[in-house]
């Protein structure tokens, strides 16, 4: 495997400069627009099973842990329209591992052109270097990712190129809700609504159910709240499981809406984006009552299909479970990973 020499920000930053009949600039608020349209175009070439939307982009914008003036560039033709994006998302808050979301993405009829080569490099060396300028004793590992289908050879090369490697195939999965099997009765278990006043012990169940999980670190409760805030999250559809001698949430399902998605496909669907229950309550069918309720009320919806996405190697035997209850992989897609070591 042939690595690429990174050079430094400044030198990648002048890389980018040096291309033909681009101009970059941060993402403005009044550019996500055109570049949730440029990445729709991109998606819908590559066959990318998540995709962008512009509210997602907006909240990425207007979230106070975002900085989109350092972390993000958007290069314009000189007819105006975006030709790429460059964007390392650093994540701020979180010190255990300082993640870096590498996210971005050439327009199909500009490839081959040097352009996403020149974008990786930059991505990866802001990362390095905020990584550098902000790393204090106690920091964790540096881990830059990003992520593609897994029959996207273009990106894939990319990747490998620069140093990075496959860390792990995601199994995107759906099943039809034509014959949703009725919700079981649980011993001293409750499935009810979601509530927003338990949203803190809520999360601390759901980040405990994953801690020993690839990639997983605890969110903040800032982190918590702009996901359960989202415009994606549907608190109608999401559900808890309640220990009722106890009154403590002991699960969760905490399902979304992907519109972006439903266009592409042409299926509307719920989408379970969190499925955990606590260690403590594994083996009595929990996780299976919620997934099924969590069908029920995407059915009442008027929703054709039920999906989720789950770890190939996933330790705790959920794809067994999701097979059991009708699901198929629909695509894959596959995660690359750079991660540098703390020094100490």
């Amino acid at each position: 495997m042939t690595h690429t020499t990174v050079p430094s920000e400044a030198g990648a930053r002048a890389d980018l400069a040096a291309l033909p009949d681009l101009s970059w600039r941060p993402f403005g608020r009044e550019d996500l627009p055109a570049i949730a349209e440029f990445y729709a175009g991109c998606e819908a070439h590559d066959r990318n099973p998540e995709r962008q939307s512009l509210a997602g982009l907006q909240e990425f914008w207007d979230s106070p842990r975002s900085r989109p003036d350092a972390d993000t560039l958007v290069g314009y033709d000189p007819d105006g329209r975006v030709a790429a994006t460059a964007w390392a998302g650093c994540n701020r808050a979180v010190t255990e591992q300082r993640g870096v979301y590498l996210g971005g993405a050439v327009r199909p009829d500009r490839r081959g052109e040097g352009i996403g080569r020149s974008v990786l490099r930059w991505e990866i060396a802001h990362a390095l270097a905020w990584d550098h300028a902000t790393r204090q004793e106690g920091h964790g590992p540096l881990a830059m990712r990003l992520y593609a289908p897994s029959d996207q050879a273009d990106v894939r090369d990319l990747a490998e190129r620069h140093g990075l490697a496959v860390e792990r195939y995601f199994f995107e999965m759906s099943r039809q809700l034509g014959d949703s099997p009725q919700v079981p009765d649980l011993d001293d278990v409750a499935i009810v609504d979601w509530d927003s006043a338990r949203s803190r012990e809520t999360h601390q169940v759901v980040d405990r159910a994953f801690h020993g999980h690839w990639g997983h670190v605890d969110r903040t409760d800032e982190m918590w709240d702009e996901a359960t805030g989202s415009e994606a999250f549907r608190a109608e559809w999401s559900v808890l499981a309640i220990e009722s001698s106890t009154g403590t949430v002991v699960g969760a399902a905490l399902n979304c809406a992907y519109e972006q998605d439903w266009r592409a496909t042409g299926i509307p669907e719920g989408y379970t984006d969190q499925l955990a229950v606590a260690q403590s309550h594994r083996g009595r069918g929990i996780a299976r009552a919620l997934l099924l309720e969590s069908m029920r009320r995407f059915a009442v919806s008027g929703m054709q299909a039920a999906t989720l996405s789950v770890d190939a190697a996933n330790p705790s035997g959920a794809l067994r479970l999701y097979e059991s209850l009708g699901y198929e992989q629909a695509s894959s897609t596959c995660a690359y990973g750079l991660v540098r070591q703390a020094q100490h």
